[in-house]
């Protein structure tokens, strides 16, 4: 039963998710960034629709980052 599962922490495992948490840290700091300036819209603040916009931000920067990481090294 031990050989049908593995469960990997490894090195590169643990780089992805500190990766992943930064990604979805910087979403939510730009969040609030850009509602503390007053540049979100009123229907993206609401309670319940928050959690998906700081994932639409983080997707995007998540994006971004690998478009960098992918063309500039």
């Amino acid at each position: 039963m031990k050989d049908l599962f593995k469960l990997g922490i490894g090195k590169t495992e643990i780089t992805k998710t500190g990766k992943g948490a930064v990604v979805g840290g910087v979403g939510a700091l730009t969040y609030s960034i850009i509602d503390g300036m007053g540049l979100m819209p009123g229907a993206l603040s609401s309670p319940d629709v928050i959690p998906y916009v700081v994932a639409g931000l983080a997707a995007g920067i998540n994006f971004i980052r690998q478009f960098f990481t992918n063309h500039l090294s």
